[in-house]
């Protein structure tokens, strides 16, 4: 999307578009008052006016300051009567209105005295000191400061911050604190406290920080320095009236007493030592307070901002005060001038109705006792407000932090508008930043003297029906697939609602303007701008007739088909759908909110979250996959999520067949036995290889377990039993899993006998010219059923051996393949079971799942293993409790010595397959099957010699 700034072209003048359309011109109609464009309007101060201001609120804020430190001056040689004193106004913002500015800073010499004592009336009880709480515990107090951590609980504050240091105190692994409530800390409000202390940063007059130090017997008395002030005559602004103001210097005056008594020592900025965190890295030249009221640089940032963001209306522009304003949501300080970013944060949050924009003058440290004036930087911030603001509620001019003064530039306020209403069969309405344009996809305009949308939808589909009956002969027409309404502004005021067609639902992506100018030369604001597309989008196509998507029950996964069943989207994409079943902690890449099942769809057709091929929905929201080589398959459940993906990315039901490679660590532990012994624990697809060597173990202090495992259970759930030790410190715990039926005669596996049809060939890598699809239909030399191990060896010796109970001579052993068929039954629970072909002489091949029964072929092998390669690493299948797959494995001797090995393993390590080495023999536990008794549950494998 590409803003552009010269004015999008109106067909005609406003007058003629009103005369056409039968309305009343004279009549103002207005939905959301505008700011004028700064083509069209004036700046809303000029230079002057603006450093007239500026100079008023230094003023204003040096006199604070300076009656601040004579209250402090006084409350030091009165310290006898109280252990503690109040900074007056130090850590609380300032007001200033436009027509107090001068007369806020009036005062004769003979009132400085007076204005000193409302200062101390109305101070907060935060100082940047230490305090001793009630329990004897000692907090590094800073107020207008956030903690650069977050909370891990909150409690309420009743009367004040000191309540938090209490909250803290009762809270177990607290060591900070942030409150936020009135301004100094002087009210009820919240305390968030935090686990870890991080460092303060820069905040609000209404957010105190407090910092666990130390505990203490004792209270701590505190006392504040205090510096000798006076007063001086000053003019503030352009006024020719002397006003008398409180300098924040030491000077000499007859108008003010002395209070030589209470001399402060002011540290340097060289001892600053806490630095502040600040986004925007901005300083004026000079940097000093009044430069950066009137720096055009800053200024410039907020004036460039005077067209609201998406889904906003501008309230004030260019400010020199933050708000003042009800229903304060806490703010975010942001690295540029971003009125898009910060309308972000208050869309995030349901209860934010408007929000503030500012530039602050903020320190670059955090200023206390050793670093009171530190320099200044510019940072941004983003205030959140549930009311809606307006410019009366301007009036925070800034503060003192210390002997460092905060002021605002560049203070924009906007507020979110009401949202048009939904339209049947359309989707929206999407907020934009502007009006959308391109020639390319335009259709038409028309504008209407009331904000209807409907009027615009109608205008839409008529336009649609009307070009579809013209174009009846050809195969396609114009249909209007989205439509953008928004408010024609002239000078603030709301004229006309607009309302353009276009071709495509991605109008917004291309051109969009911020002014419109018709045929007389009148430029207009395009405000209040939002977008509405078709759902679905109609293709245009004289032979298809458009429909609406589902909505509400209808779009459910229940509706749309059952779990398994084909759908294909408006989009033509094939989708398999899985209503019940989800694929946890697999392949998520994203989520987004719709309204039903039926909108993620288009969402994951769309691109918006690449390699989307797949998606999981609960409670209104789209949690996109990329399932693409995943070897989990969808599970059953019980949380109301349904799921779809496209088949030609994931095998679903049969993602089982996918293999997954393990990838291996190594530990190293001791044990008490002599040696060193070697272990591998595997859990999904990370295996451990855990090494045990000999060394001395702490005796057992507490009660320990062993685990007994069966075999043998009839239930389809695994049974766990715990046995208490009677006496000693070790227990039982015995586990039951369930086994398959086997009253069917079905038990072991089947292996048929063949001779190797390319003998002499395994010296070349791989073994390229074995393949075993050429011996489907060749009849074996013998047959073995019921067997209960896997494996083959042969040493090539001059006698023979036999395997599978079954004799074979030499020659027999030196070309021998055979072709393993059998069936596992998950009784171990589901998860991934794992298969390793630890050595192969000369070949192994192995199938898992469906081309096991039928149509293996040496390409489509999930695991090959030759002499002439390394081993390969584990692969793990992904299977759900209790039910039966099937394996097929095939072996191939090209002569002389030769065998192989065969290991498989449950997802909790138990043993299901093992080959002894070096041996025809081995185990077998009772899931191994030929066939299942229940035929549903599996189809027995064809006969060898008639395998397909």
């Amino acid at each position: 999307m590409r803003l552009i700034d010269t004015a999008i072209p109106l067909l005609a003048g406003l007058s003629t578009l009103v005369e056409a359309q039968n309305v009343d011109f004279g009549k103002v109609y207005s939905v959301k008052p505008q700011l004028k464009s700064a083509s069209n309007t004036e700046s809303s101060t000029s230079s002057m006016k603006t450093s007239s201001v500026a100079s008023s609120i230094v003023s204003v804020l040096s006199s604070r300051h300076a009656a601040t430190m004579v209250s402090s001056a006084s409350t030091a040689s009165s310290s006898k009567k109280s252990s503690v004193t109040s900074s007056s106004k130090s850590s609380s913002a300032t007001t200033l209105s436009t027509k107090k500015a001068a007369s806020s800073t009036k005062q004769s010499s003979s009132s400085t005295q007076k204005t000193s004592s409302s200062a101390v009336a109305s101070s907060s009880p935060c100082i940047n000191k230490d305090i001793t709480d009630t329990k004897g515990k000692v907090y590094t107090i800073k107020c207008s400061s956030d903690t650069n951590v977050g909370a891990f609980t909150n409690k309420a504050a009743t009367k004040s911050f000191a309540d938090c240091m209490t909250a803290c105190d009762d809270t177990s692994g607290c060591v900070a604190f942030t409150y936020v409530g009135g301004d100094g800390g002087n009210s009820a409000g919240t305390c968030w406290l935090k686990s870890s202390a991080g460092s303060a940063v820069a905040a609000g007059t209404n957010y105190v920080a407090g910092f666990l130090k130390s505990t203490t017997s004792s209270s701590k008395t505190m006392t504040t320095s205090t510096k000798k002030s006076s007063s001086s005559s000053a003019k503030i602004g352009t006024s020719t009236k002397k006003v008398t103001s409180i300098s924040s210097k030491a000077s000499t005056s007859t108008s003010t007493r002395k209070t030589s008594s209470t001399k402060v020592k002011r540290a340097t900025a060289t001892t600053c030592s806490n630095p502040n965190t600040i986004l925007y890295n901005y300083a004026p030249n000079p940097n000093t307070p009044t430069q950066f009221l009137v720096d055009t640089t800053l200024a410039g940032l907020a004036a460039a901002q005077w067209y609201p963001p998406a889904g906003y209306s501008t309230s004030f522009t260019t400010q020199l005060a933050g708000l003042f304003a009800p229903n304060y949501l806490g703010y975010q300080q942001l690295s540029s001038y971003d009125t898009s970013a910060c309308a972000a944060y208050c869309n995030a949050r349901s209860d934010c109705n408007a929000f503030n924009i500012y530039i602050q003058r903020t320190p670059t440290f955090i200023p206390d006792d050793s670093c009171p004036n530190p320099t200044a930087g510019a940072s941004i911030t983003c205030a959140l407000y549930g009311n809606a603001v307006d410019a009366s509620q301007a009036t925070n001019i800034g503060q003192y932090r210390k002997d460092f003064m905060v002021v605002i530039q560049g203070s924009n306020g906007y507020n979110l508008n009401p949202a048009p209403a939904s339209v049947s069969s359309f989707q929206g309405p999407t907020a934009l930043d502007a009006v959308a344009y391109s020639s390319n996809i335009y259709l038409g305009q028309k504008y209407f003297s009331t904000y209807d949308v409907s009027q615009c939808s109608t205008f839409c589909t008529t336009y649609t029906a009307n070009n579809k009956s013209q174009n009846a002969g050809s195969s396609t027409y114009t249909p209007c697939n989205y439509f953008n309404v928004f408010n024609l502004t002239l000078n603030g005021q709301t004229q006309l609602m607009g309302c353009y067609l276009f071709s495509t639902s991605n109008a917004s992506t291309y051109d969009t303007y911020r002014t419109a100018q018709d045929s007389s030369g009148t430029v207009y604001n395009l405000t209040n701008s939002y977008g509405y597309a078709l759902y679905p989008q109609d293709k245009g196509l004289t032979s298809v007739t458009w429909t609406p998507a589902p909505t509400g029950k209808n779009a459910t996964c229940s509706a749309l088909g059952k779990a398994g069943s084909s759908f294909v989207d408006y989009n033509g994409v094939n989708y398999t759908l899985g209503c019940g079943y989800d694929v946890q902690y697999a392949a998520d890449i994203g989520n987004q909110t719709t309204p039903d099942f039926y909108s993620c769809f288009a969402i994951c057709d769309s691109g918006a979250y690449p390699g989307c091929n797949g998606f999981a929905y609960l409670g209104n929201t789209c949690y996109f996959k990329n399932l693409a080589g995943t070897s989990r398959t969808p599970q059953l459940n019980n949380y109301n999520v349904d799921m779809a993906w496209m088949p030609s990315s994931y095998a679903g039901f049969n993602a089982y067949t996918v293999a997954g490679t393990v990838s291996y660590t190594t530990t190293t532990t001791v044990w008490a036995g002599p040696g060193s012994t070697t272990s591998t624990t595997i859990n999904g697809l990370s295996g451990t290889v855990i090494v045990k060597t000999s060394g001395s173990v702490p005796a057992a202090t507490t009660t320990t377990y062993v685990t007994v495992t069966a075999d043998q259970g009839t239930a389809s759930t695994i049974a766990t039993q715990t046995i208490t030790p009677t006496k000693g410190l070790t227990g039982t715990v015995s586990i039951i899993y369930p086994t398959p039926v086997t009253t069917c005669n079905n038990k072991g596996a089947a292996a048929g006998f063949y001779s190797n049809p390319v003998p002499g060939q395994q010296s070349v890598s791989q073994y390229p010219a074995f393949k075993p699809e050429a011996m489907k239909t060749s009849t074996p030399s013998a047959q073995a059923t019921g067997i209960s191990y896997i494996g083959e060896y042969y040493d090539g010796g001059y006698f023979g051996a036999s395997v599978y109970g079954t004799f074979q001579w030499p020659s027999q052993l030196a070309t021998l393949a055979l072709n393993h068929v059998f069936y596992v039954f998950a009784g171990h629970g589901t998860g991934y079971y794992y298969i390793n072909l630890p050595q192969a002489d000369d070949i192994a091949l192995l199938w898992v799942g469906p081309n096991a029964l039928s149509g293996y072929t040496r390409a489509n092998a999930q695991l090959v293993q030759t002499w002439s390669a390394p081993a390969p690493a584990t692969i793990g299948f992904f299977l759900t409790a209790n039910t039966y797959t099937p394996i097929r494995l095939w072996f191939a001797n090209g002569g002389s010595a030769g065998g192989f090995q065969f290991t498989m393993t449950a997802p909790d390590g138990a043993t299901i397959l093992r080959t002894t080495p070096n041996s025809n023999s081995g185990v077998m536990n009772a899931d191994v099957v030929m066939f299942p008794c229940d035929s549903t549950k599996g189809a027995k494998f064809p006969a060898f010699g008639k395998e397909t």
